[in-house]
């Protein structure tokens, strides 16, 4: 069944490669992706499954003037959508560990608006000035301390009250998070760095907890602590919001 999946999959990219080049729509943004990052997110951005229930988080409860800090940049796609939505004069700051997806993500996130846009190439670590960072055959799933057998790099390691500073201290900011684990230690152990957030979307990855859903119940928990209400989840994308 995989089999044959992946031949259809392999050849609707190609014809649409073909026409168009690596060239996708997503959500009326035009984005580019390199052939490196595989067949799977060009499918997905082609059938419209690409980060789908982000995507639809971000465009249901996203305004258009706060300060935003993107975890988890990856190609840029979604940073292309989050910027699309904000006012001109906005500041979109992401962070992305691999750095071998600058270049893509910087393409697709900045394109005309570079005074108001940072991409800082780090990951969210809080054991040290750098990170161990496995980089696998599946760009989105790049992780901190990673097991799955990828090739382990060295990266400078950042945290969210670094973040936060190097978007200049905002006194409101929407946070966009998809880090493959790493928004667990993050919210256990930055809360204060999350006091000014009034909107926080976020990907949860139970899978990479130690303790698994009873790690995802205590982040949960830390997140109200942190007099944020959650009003809204698509599987395992939830939304939180300051009253």
């Amino acid at each position: 069944m995989t089999a044959f999946r992946d031949f259809f999959r392999r050849r609707r990219v190609r014809r649409h490669v073909a026409r168009n080049g690596w060239v996708f729509d997503f959500h009326g943004q035009k984005v580019t992706i390199p052939e490196s990052a595989g067949i799977g997110a060009a499918s997905g951005l082609l059938r419209g499954k690409y980060e789908a229930e982000e995507a639809a988080m971000i465009i249901k409860h996203l305004g258009v003037d706060r300060t935003v800090i993107e975890l988890g940049g990856s190609l840029g796609v979604i940073a292309r959508l989050i910027r699309s939505r904000l006012d001109p004069g906005i500041r979109h700051v992401v962070v992305e560990a691999n750095p071998a997806l600058t270049e893509t993500c910087r393409a697709n996130f900045l394109f005309s608006v570079a005074a108001t846009t940072e991409i800082v190439t780090a990951a969210i670590h809080y054991d040290g000035p750098t990170a161990r960072f496995e980089l696998s055959g599946n760009v989105h799933a790049n992780r901190v301390n990673g097991v799955g057998g990828g090739r382990m790099i060295e990266v400078p390691a950042i945290t969210l009250a670094d973040v936060r500073a190097r978007a200049g201290h905002p006194k409101t900011y929407a946070l966009i998070c998809d880090i493959e684990g790493g928004e667990l230690p993050m919210v256990m152990r930055d809360g204060p760095a999350l006091s000014d957030a009034l909107l926080v979307i976020m990907e949860l990855h139970p899978q990479f907890y130690p303790a698994g859903t009873k790690d995802e119940d205590a982040l949960v928990r830390r997140m109200a602590e942190l007099g944020l209400e959650e009003i809204d989840r698509v599987s395992d994308v939830r939304v939180w919001k300051r009253p």
